[in-house]
């Protein structure tokens, strides 16, 4: 049977077929050919062999019985995940369509460069990012629009909720319907509330914001694929303070993950240019006339690893951390 796995949790699955759920767990085959695939290529391994999200093929010992085995995974359209700080990679949600990426108006405070780093693990992943800023009750929606006008004029959706006021819930709730979507920001933004009040009934646990630090507690633990009952389904995830960019090409740059570098990229003299030193950047000098914002510029240059003139590869960096350890070992 083909079904979709809608939980996961310490190599336990639940796969979603139709109206039923089957506990499942992951056929010792499939873990096998995993690690004599990565003794090839050498590549870091997943945390996970298999996600929330993933289309799999199961197979049950009788007709009635809810326990199963994860014979396959089918391939994935896209996934979005991170680098762990441990070099780990981690697919936290497979088979996206749409990112939603909630901040908070006030408490925690609006990080626009951890923004930056979710909209490019979006475009990266092609998956389709909304914005979405909560806590509208707390701020003058005038003040928090001048704010994201960059982005709203980039050509993101952006949408503005407060479950105080119920301000954007009814426009966020078409902007989900009939999709999959993952829910994703920082803990303390409103994610589990903001779900709750979308589809009353899902009794998320909601936790509060530390005030000494303005850091929520994180209330979600796992990733859960919840189904909507205006259509289509919602990951809930795990509050996440750092995200490692899991989708991006180092060979192929980071620039075209920025819409508006991507019309000046042809434009500069080299063609692995960097943006950063190099001689006849188009790019820089559209930042130096004003037409990119040179805080996003600025973001480029941290997410891409430049910093006061130097740059290091990420992928040289991972390279390195996986044969310091093989000598340990």
């Amino acid at each position: 049977m083909e079904g979709i796995v809608i939980k996961a949790r310490g190599g336990a699955y639940e796969v979603q077929v139709g109206d039923r759920c089957f506990a499942c767990t992951v056929r010792h085959h499939l873990i096998e050919e995993e690690k004599r695939r990565l003794d090839e290529t050498k590549e870091m391994p997943y945390v996970d062999l298999i996600a929330v999200g993933d289309r799999v093929r199961i197979s049950v010992s009788s007709p009635t019985d809810d326990n199963g085995y994860i014979e396959e995974r089918l391939p994935r359209e896209t996934q979005f995940g991170r680098i762990r700080m441990d070099g780990w990679r981690q697919v936290i949600v497979a088979n996206l369509e749409m990112l939603l990426i909630i901040f908070a108006a006030r408490h925690p405070t609006l990080k626009l460069r951890m923004l930056d780093r979710f909209l490019v693990t979006a475009e990266a992943s092609g998956v389709e990012p909304v914005i979405c800023i909560n806590k509208m009750d707390l701020a003058k929606l005038e003040n928090v629009r001048r704010e994201l006008k960059l982005y709203e004029e980039l050509g993101y959706k952006v949408v503005y909720t407060s479950i105080v006021t119920g301000l954007g819930v009814d426009e966020l709730r078409e902007t989900m319907r009939d999709k999959i979507s993952a829910i994703v920001g920082s803990s303390g933004v409103g994610k589990s509330s903001l779900l709750n009040a979308l589809q009353p009934g899902l009794q998320l646990r909601v936790g509060e914001v530390d005030e000494r630090i303005h850091k929520g507690r994180h209330t979600t633990t796992e990733v859960m694929l919840l189904p909507l009952a205006f259509g289509g389904f919602v990951a809930d995830t795990p509050g996440i303070r750092t995200l490692g960019l899991l989708e991006v090409d180092d060979e192929q740059g980071l620039d075209i993950y920025f819409p508006e570098m991507r019309p000046y990229i042809p434009e500069c003299k080299f063609a692995a240019c960097t943006h950063q030193h190099e001689p006849e950047c188009a790019v820089k000098n559209a930042v130096e006339s004003g037409i990119i914002n040179p805080l996003r510029y600025e973001s480029y240059l941290r997410i891409s690893g430049f910093k006061e003139g130097r740059y290091e590869r990420k992928s040289d960096k991972r390279r390195s951390d996986r044969n310091t350890r093989r000598r340990k070992r």
